[in-house]
C-alpha cells in the first residue's frame, strides 16, 4: 500500500507538470505575433549579419556560438498562430503565416526541413538565418515545417521577451541575468561550503566560455536552469525529497532545452548536492552514497525521459502526427556514429570525446592539469606533518568521481550527436572540471575530529 501511494504521488505530480508546461505554453502562444513583429525583423537583421556561427577570438583558441539555432527560434515565435495556441505550441512550426502558408511538412525528417532556396543542393547545409531575414522582409515563403518533437518551452520566455526586445536586447539582458546568478551562486557556495569550491565552480564556468555563452539564447538557457537550481538547493534547508527535487530538475531540463547540454543541470547540481551532503554528515558510508547517486541518477532521468515521452504521445495522440515513432528514428539516428558511403563506421567514441577536448581546448587541458598538479603538490607541502586519512577520503571522493565521468557517458550514448556539435557539446566538460578539482581537494582535507585534536595540541 505504501509503494502504491508513492508511485501515486508521483505520478500526480507529472501530470501537474506537464498540464502547467501546456498552461504556459497556451498562455504564451496567446500573444497576437502583430506585437512581436517589429523586433522580431530587427532581429533577423542581427542575426542575418551574424550568419550562422558567430566566432570570438580568445587568443588560445576560438569561440563560437550557434546562431543557426538561435534564428529557429525566434522563427518559431514569430510563427505561432494565436487563433489556435495549444495547437501551434505543440507543432512549434517555422515560417507558418496563415494567410500565407499552402504546405505544412509535418516533422518527419532526420534534420529540420527548409524552403528549397534556403539549402545547399550540394552539401545539404542549411541557411536558418537567411530563411527567417527572408520571412520578416516580404519573402513569400509557402511552405511550413514542424519541430514538434521538442517541448521548446523556451517559448514562455522568448515570445514575452520578443514583445518588447530584440535580439540584440535580449543578449544584454540574458548576459546580465547569468552574471547575477553565477555570482549569487558563487557566493553561496561560498558561506554554505567553502570558499576555495566556490572559487573551483568559478573556474570551471569560465573555462567553457560562459559569458560568450550568453550570446546564444539556446545555449545559455540551460546554464541559468542550471544556476537557478543550485541556488535553490543551497537555500533549501531539509536536504529531504530529493528524488522529487531531481524529478522536476530532469523535467523541467526536457522541456527548455534542445538538446544542447541537459547533463549539466544534473552534473553540477548533484555536485553541490554532495558537497552539502557530506558537510552536514562527514562520515556518510558508502552504501549511502552510492544509493544517494542512484536516487538522483534515476529521478533526474525519469523526468528528463518521462517529459520528453509525454510529449510525443499527447502531440500524436491530440494533433493526429506519428510522432512517437519519427521521435524515436531521431534518437537512434543521434545515437548511432556517422558512417561512411559503404556502410562501414569512419568515426570511434575516442573520435567523439577528442573532438570535445579539441572544442574544450588542449591549452585549457593543459592548464587544468597544471593547476591540478600545483594544488596537488601544495596541499603535500601544507600538510605532510599531518595525518591524512586517505582512504576515508577517498571514500568521499566516490560521488565525485562519477559526476566527473557523466560527460564520457553522455558522449558514448549520443555519440553522432555530440561528434556533428562539438562546438556546444563539449561545454558539458564543466562538470569533468569542477569535480576533479574537487576530488584533489577532499583528497588531502582532514576531517573534523583530526582538526580537533591538531587545534587540542596547540591549546595544550
Amino acid at each position: 500500500m505504501k509503494k502504491i501511494k508513492y508511485i501515486l504521488k508521483y505520478l500526480l505530480a507529472f501530470i501537474i507538470i506537464i498540464c502547467t508546461y501546456m498552461i504556459l505554453m497556451t498562455f504564451s502562444s496567446m500573444i497576437p505575433s502583430s506585437l512581436l513583429q517589429k523586433n522580431v525583423k530587427e532581429s533577423s537583421e542581427t542575426l542575418f549579419n551574424d550568419n550562422e556561427k558567430v566566432f570570438f577570438n580568445l587568443g588560445y583558441k576560438y569561440e563560437s556560438i550557434f546562431t543557426f539555432t538561435d534564428a529557429l527560434m525566434i522563427n518559431t515565435a514569430y510563427s505561432i498562430d494565436s487563433s489556435t495556441p495549444i495547437k501551434s505550441s505543440m507543432l512549434a512550426r517555422k515560417d507558418f503565416i496563415p494567410s500565407q502558408t499552402k504546405v505544412e511538412h509535418i516533422d518527419s525528417q532526420y534534420n529540420l526541413g527548409i524552403t528549397a532556396k534556403y539549402r545547399n543542393p550540394k552539401t545539404g547545409d542549411i541557411y536558418q538565418t537567411k530563411e527567417l531575414y527572408g520571412l520578416m522582409h516580404g519573402e513569400k515563403i509557402e511552405e511550413s515545417f514542424e519541430y514538434a518533437r521538442y517541448w521548446h518551452g523556451y517559448l514562455v520566455i522568448l515570445r514575452p521577451l520578443l514583445v518588447f526586445f530584440s535580439y540584440s536586447s535580449i543578449r544584454i539582458i540574458f548576459f546580465i541575468l547569468t552574471l547575477v546568478l553565477m555570482i549569487t551562486m558563487l557566493i553561496l557556495i561560498s558561506k554554505k561550503i567553502n570558499k576555495i569550491t566556490a572559487l573551483i565552480y568559478a573556474l570551471g564556468f569560465f573555462c567553457v566560455s560562459i559569458l560568450i555563452v550568453t550570446q546564444s539564447i539556446n545555449e545559455i538557457l540551460i546554464f541559468i536552469l542550471t544556476f537557478i537550481s543550485t541556488i535553490l538547493l543551497l537555500l533549501k534547508k531539509q536536504k529531504k525529497d530529493m528524488f522529487m527535487f531531481f524529478f522536476i530538475l530532469g523535467s523541467v531540463t526536457n522541456f527548455i532545452d534542445l538538446l544542447t547540454a541537459p547533463i549539466i543541470t544534473l552534473g553540477i547540481v548533484g555536485t553541490t548536492y554532495f558537497l552539502l551532503l557530506q558537510k552536514e554528515n562527514h562520515n556518510i558510508s558508502i552504501k549511502e552514497t552510492n544509493k544517494q547517486i542512484i536516487i538522483i541518477g534515476i529521478a533526474w532521468a525519469l523526468g528528463y525521459g518521462l517529459t520528453w515521452g509525454a510529449k510525443w504521445i499527447i502531440t500524436q495522440v491530440f494533433f493526429d502526427r506519428n510522432l512517437i515513432a519519427q521521435a524515436i528514428e531521431q534518437a537512434l539516428y543521434r545515437i548511432k556514429l556517422p558512417t561512411n558511403a559503404n556502410g562501414n563506421i569512419k568515426y570511434t567514441l575516442w573520435d567523439v570525446i577528442n573532438k570535445n577536448l579539441h572544442s574544450l581546448s588542449l591549452y585549457v587541458v593543459f592548464f587544468i592539469m597544471i593547476i591540478g598538479m600545483i594544488s596537488i603538490v601544495i596541499n603535500l607541502i601544507k600538510k605532510y606533518d599531518k595525518d591524512i586519512n586517505f582512504k576515508n577520503n577517498l571514500k568521499e571522493c566516490i560521488p565525485y568521481i562519477c559526476m566527473s565521468l557523466l560527460p564520457i557517458a553522455w558522449y558514448m550514448i549520443l555519440k553522432q550527436h555530440s561528434l556533428i556539435h562539438s562546438f556546444f557539446t563539449y561545454r558539458i566538460f564543466v562538470i569533468s572540471i569542477i569535480n576533479i578539482f574537487i576530488i584533489i581537494k577532499t583528497l588531502f582535507q582532514i576531517n573534523d575530529k583530526e582538526i580537533n585534536s591538531i587545534e587540542t595540541e596547540k591549546e595544550k
